[in-house]
């Protein structure tokens, strides 16, 4: 079976959406099916996949906006006479017969970043959002393709908070909707990785040491945990990893008091290496659909303390995984919740139901659901 993975964009280095991608293609195409990703032609370099084809649509113009309508009308002619016999859209486009909206739908990301405190006022960031047109032209596609064309399309949800998003903001069909969980690839760090990296920070066996890992410190709820960590009894040790600026957080730290406490590593160290040497995740989000992070974590035994606001808090069992939270800014129950994840009998009863949920949360899982899902959709066609 031929399908086409339609992405934008497929550069890993950004991330999320894009690096599970890749994932799944690699996945699928493990499993016999002949995979294509369609992407814009970039100046960075793409990714690559064993078995997976990467076929990049020349697409030119002076703005975002307008290299974004080209690549859906080229991704349009590429599809009017099927050389695919499924087409599965990330980036939503109007030939799709399945679409995942790995970043959730449009309206539901734009109400969450509103909701986040940033560094504008929130009313000059709706404007801002008013004004950003390429996300306005996907939105409006997105909404097109889920009314209009609802009646030959069907939805695989990384998360029953993303299946709500559609089915209850959009009006989508509730009976062309699956959910697909979310899957990850992730290997265990060296051994080694977690008295290394303690004795790099000069921390001991048994001191606290929170671990926060995003690209975009603001939307994943770094000002609160640092809020958080300054109200904190006992105290802990906090790792941001990832690439976004560390300066305003470095400032704020600062003003609290507990800038001998934060460590700004980027992105030097890999990720499950900081797994192996962290007590807990932290990841106090505003919005995520199905947060990688967190599923990572989980898969490796280290507890997660995250928000309703995550589709990937629904595999979270309270008390055992970790714990979830109502709002982001809760500070005092972020505080306490971390607290709880710190005793050492928590992250033994985590770590010892790590294998079970490695099965469940695995890539190679969510690609045999999709490629179920691409025969009932080929078979109904």
């Amino acid at each position: 079976m031929k399908i086409a993975l339609i992405c934008e964009l497929v550069d890993i280095a950004r991330g999320g959406a894009e690096t599970s991608t890749v994932e799944m293609a690699r996945r699928l195409a493990e499993l016999g099916l002949d995979v294509t990703i369609v992407h814009r032609e970039q100046q960075s370099a793409t990714s690559t996949a064993p078995g997976v084809r990467f076929l990049a649509l020349p697409v030119r113009g002076p703005t975002r906006l307008r290299r974004t309508y080209g690549f859906l009308q080229a991704v349009n002619r590429l599809c009017r006479r099927p050389p695919f016999d499924v087409v599965h859209a990330v980036t939503p486009c109007l030939c799709a017969h399945v679409y995942q909206p790995r970043g959730g739908t449009y309206p539901e990301a734009i109400a969450r970043s509103l909701a986040a405190p940033g560094r504008l006022p929130r009313v000059l960031r709706r404007w801002g959002r008013l004004f950003n047109m390429r996300q306005q032209f996907l939105r409006r596609i997105e909404h097109r393709l889920l009314t209009r064309y609802s009646a030959r399309v069907v939805v695989a949800a990384i998360s029953d908070y993303v299946r709500r998003q559609v089915v209850e903001g959009l009006g989508f069909p509730a009976a062309q909707v699956r959910v697909v969980f979310n899957g990850v690839d992730i290997e265990p760090a060296p051994p080694g990785a977690r008295q290394s990296l303690r004795a790099r920070l000069g921390l001991t066996e048994t001191s606290g040491l929170v671990l926060f890992v995003a690209h975009n410190f603001a939307l994943k709820g770094l000002r609160e945990l640092l809020r958080a960590t300054a109200a904190a009894r006992p105290r802990w040790t906090l790792v941001v990893a990832g690439r976004d600026a560390p300066q305003p957080y470095q400032r704020l730290a600062g003003r609290l008091g507990i800038a001998d406490r934060v460590h700004f590593v980027g992105t030097d160290v890999s990720t499950a290496s900081w797994y192996a040497a962290a007590d807990v995740l932290a990841h106090p989000t505003w919005y995520d659909p199905c947060s990688r992070v967190v599923l990572e974590a989980l898969s490796l035994g280290l507890p997660v303390v995250t928000t309703r606001y995550n589709g990937a808090a629904e595999v979270l069992q309270p008390g055992l995984h970790g714990a979830v939270l109502n709002e982001p800014d809760d500070i005092p129950a972020l505080a306490q919740a971390i607290e709880r994840c710190l005793d050492p009998a928590v992250r033994a009863a985590c770590a010892g139901d790590a294998e079970r949920l490695r099965g469940q949360l695995s890539m190679v899982r969510h690609a045999r659901e999709l490629s179920a899902l691409y025969q009932d959709v080929r078979g109904r066609r």
